[in-house]
């Protein structure tokens, strides 16, 4: 799926903080001696040589401070997930927030996710994630009072399919309706409540007993479900282009579609 277009500013807000640091070196070299060095005696071009060295340092200070902010925004979103206790403290997190701690839960888990830092939802749509070939389409619902009902559920399976993505993925700090647990029952849509999210957040916190979940073939001990922490089961696709793959799929699904590659 492709979101919005970004600015500079944010693709680097987002990445690591040294590839800030790092475009910050080049841009000061670049300007303050590569220039000079290309033009050279050039008595024509002195003028565009004097201007890029007055801006070198502006420009290397300008990354610098976006690497500064990419550091503290990467601590933002590990301590999201780190200091989530309970439920109640889950529910309290503001709806932004919500959205980065469930990018860095994820993304823990070895998923690339694509996630917007400023605005709301693109389309329905608050992030994406990939891993091994496979697209989910997330939307967090931050809701504390009301059940994520099956409209919702609706809307981003229509979404799912009109993007042509594995799956659909509903995150909630609250509950859904059985409405909503009846529609997704079948489809390639995994619904996490509060509960649930808490599960997988402790099952990714720093420090915590992670399970070893490289598991290269069915006779070796099983892995732990993403979402649930229980031991999972061989299951066989009976469905579209995977159709007769074998995966891990969580015991417990319908209830839990937490799902890993053999």
């Amino acid at each position: 799926m492709s979101r919005r277009n970004e600015s500079f500013g944010e693709m680097l807000l987002k990445s690591p903080w040294w590839i800030s640091a790092g475009l910050g070196v080049l841009a000061f070299a670049g300007l303050h001696w590569g220039v000079h060095a290309y033009f050279g005696d050039n008595k024509m071009a002195q003028a565009i040589v004097t201007v890029a060295t007055n801006y070198a340092s502006f420009v290397a200070l300008i990354f610098g401070a976006l690497a500064g902010l990419s550091f503290w925004f990467g601590k933002r979103r590990q301590a999201l997930v780190d200091q989530q206790t309970s439920l109640e403290f889950l529910r309290a997190v503001p709806w932004k927030d919500f959205e980065f701690l469930v990018a860095e839960a994820y993304r823990r888990q070895g998923y690339d996710v694509d996630f917007s830092v400023g605005k709301g939802a693109d389309g329905g749509v608050d992030l994406v994630l990939r891993k091994a070939e496979r697209t989910s389409l997330v939307q967090c619902k931050q809701w504390k009072v009301f059940s994520v009902g099956a409209p919702v559920i609706r809307e981003m399976f229509g979404l799912m399919t009109a993007e042509h993505a594995d799956e659909a993925i509903i995150v909630t700090s609250g509950k859904f309706t059985a409405e909503a647990e009846s529609f997704a029952q079948g489809k390639p849509i995994q619904l996490v409540d509060g509960p649930r999210l808490l599960q997988l957040i402790k099952l990714v916190q720093s420090g915590a007993s992670m399970p070893n979940t490289s598991v290269p073939a069915e006779t070796d001990a099983p892995p732990f479900c993403p979402f649930c922490g229980k031991g999972m089961v061989i299951r066989t696709a009976r469905r579209g282009q995977n159709a007769g793959n074998k995966f891990w799929g969580c015991p417990d699904y319908p209830g839990c579609r937490g799902t890993r590659d053999v």
